[in-house]
């Protein structure tokens, strides 16, 4: 999610993750009525292509792990930072976790002041393990786990009620362990192994399986649903086909132009998008009275409120660095000066 794509074959990945991060919001704040139960469940993709989408890139991001890692921890501290004041503005007073929740945020990967930056926790542990299993060379014994962790996650998560008669907390499904690690594994093994699955899956096998899935994740919601077994989960057995089908077919078909707006949102501002709507949906939900109309609209409106903040920040972040970096040129060339003078 935290890429930069500046090869033109990669810019339908920044595409993917324009539309992922369009597909979070949905998800968050949900269409109304029937229409809920066939869009909340296809968008349930988003976070598992954003993993594999890090983990695709990983070959790159590799070479300096620990700078990304440094990257994600500096964003978490901000990220938290920001829900912080903005908590602490709408409520009146500020949030202070407890024992638990301090627990959970180690452990699961859950934020006591936001509930999204879970992402980014479990993202920060994900690299860590990758950086230490590529230190011991045992990243290749990694690849083993990825059935039985998706496996647990579907059992324990959206079928528990089914197979275990039980609901549990979300959060434990929810992290690194179930969910960020077999979807980075998954999409650095897409990138390992890309030239033989584009020879071997066209984009119309790809685009038949992609229709096919769609249409079982919707009929699992629907069954499960019906039976009134529909647990709180991530992953319907058919989202995980689903993702792998859209992430390999968005990297056969042509490739959009590198300027592209949607490339261009993804590339640049996905992840602040993920990291600020949550501040827009806790506004609307606290100061708008919703209706019907507003309802089936409200997700555009906020994508774009928060692309709006995602730009500003960027522009004022690029511009506090070209004077940062002028300050460091104009400091060295005093102190150069300085020395000569001193030397004559």
């Amino acid at each position: 999610m935290l890429e930069n794509v500046e090869v033109k074959r990669l810019n339908n990945l920044d595409v993917l993750k324009a539309i992922c991060a369009f597909l979070v919001i949905c998800i968050h704040i949900s269409y109304k009525g029937k229409i809920e139960n066939i869009i909340t469940p296809l968008c349930r993709i988003a976070v598992p292509i954003f993993f594999m989408i890090t983990g695709y890139f990983y070959h790159k991001t590799s070479k300096k792990p620990l700078k990304q890692i440094k990257k994600i921890f500096l964003l978490i501290v901000l990220s938290n930072l920001l829900y912080i004041i903005i908590n602490t503005i709408i409520n009146g007073n500020m949030t202070v976790p407890n024992k638990e929740e301090i627990k959970n945020s180690f452990l699961y990967n859950s934020s006591p002041f936001s509930f999204q930056l879970w992402y980014l926790n479990a993202l920060l542990y994900v690299l860590i393990i990758a950086y230490l299993s590529d230190k011991l060379k045992i990243r290749k014994y990694l690849y083993y786990f990825i059935p039985f962790l998706l496996l647990t996650n579907i059992v324990y998560g959206e079928y528990s009620i089914v197979v275990l008669n039980k609901d549990f907390d979300p959060i434990y499904m929810r992290n690194f362990l179930f969910m960020g690690l077999p979807f980075f594994l998954l999409g650095d093994l897409v990138y390992k192994n890309e030239d033989k699955l584009k020879e071997k899956l066209s984009t119309g096998k790809l685009s038949i399986m992609i229709l096919i899935f769609a249409a079982t994740t919707i009929v699992e919601e629907y069954m499960l649903d019906e039976i009134k077994k529909n647990a709180i989960g991530d992953l319907y057995i058919s989202t995980i086909f689903l993702a792998v089908a859209i992430f390999i077919y968005a990297i056969k078909i042509r490739q959009v132009d590198i300027k592209n707006k949607l490339a261009i949102i993804g590339r640049k501002y996905s992840t602040y998008i993920f990291v600020i709507h949550v501040m827009f949906i806790t506004l609307f939900n606290k100061y708008i009275v919703s209706n019907n109309i507003l309802n089936n609209v409200i997700q555009i409106i906020i994508f774009f409120a928060s692309l709006l903040v995602a730009m500003s920040y960027v522009k004022i972040k690029s511009l506090i660095m070209i004077g940062w970096k002028k300050y460091n040129s104009v400091s060295d060339a005093v102190k150069l000066i300085t020395t000569r003078e001193q030397s004559e």
